[in-house]
């Protein structure tokens, strides 16, 4: 009884800690508020998590962010070759990976929102920038497989740059405005083919 009891405590402090760092970011967090929404004193949030920094990157660890990478990536490199999406079978590998990355975003909603843009003050505190360069490279390297003659000017770099810093931003607001799988399924799959279909005119 007592272990369940221990478990079931720390599970509150992770799922407020959550919670606060969602809405409040790291920096604005406080230990008191994540405790008052755990219902638990602050000083027993300390006998699970020596300090603030020790519970995000319980929450928030090294293998969480380069999940979500690598899911991102294997989506768009799922595409390689590909110059229609519309036209792909319902078993192509973008699809699987498509529906990878969804259902861990909807499985790990608050942990995407705090990894995405409430990281300041962390050592995540740079990952949308990585993610967006990243994501901005494997684009470009898709469409220059696509047609080996694609010049990448400074302009069509800034675009592509504000495109991706775009999928960020709505990835985020989608996971804060929807808590429910089925809103969420629908919001992504509405700005997907917004997103694919703008890229493909960007290098048309």
């Amino acid at each position: 009884m007592p272990q369940y009891l221990k478990d079931e405590t720390q599970a509150r402090i992770a799922a407020a800690a959550l919670e606060v760092f969602a809405r409040r970011g790291y920096r604005g967090a406080t230990m008191a508020e994540i405790g008052r929404r755990a219902r638990v004193s602050t000083g027993n949030i300390y006998r699970y998590y020596e300090n603030k920094d020790v519970l995000f990157a319980d929450l928030i660890g090294e293998e969480f962010a380069q999940t979500l990478l690598a899911l991102l990536r294997r989506r768009v490199e799922a595409l390689s070759g590909v110059s229609d999406v519309g036209a792909l079978a319902p078993a192509a590998p973008f699809h699987a990976a498509s529906e990878a990355l969804l259902r861990f975003c909807v499985a790990n909603r608050l942990r995407v929102v705090i990894l995405l843009a409430r990281a300041e003050g962390t050592p995540h505190a740079d990952y949308a920038e990585r993610l967006v360069a990243a994501l901005s490279g494997l684009a470009v390297a898709h469409f220059q497989a696509l047609r080996p003659t694609l010049h990448v000017s400074e302009t069509l770099a800034f675009n592509l740059d504000q495109i991706y810093r775009n999928l960020v931003r709505s990835m985020v607001d989608t996971l804060v405005r929807f808590d429910q799988e089925g809103p969420i399924r629908q919001a992504v799959a509405e700005f997907s083919r917004y997103h694919l279909a703008g890229l493909q005119a960007l290098f048309a």
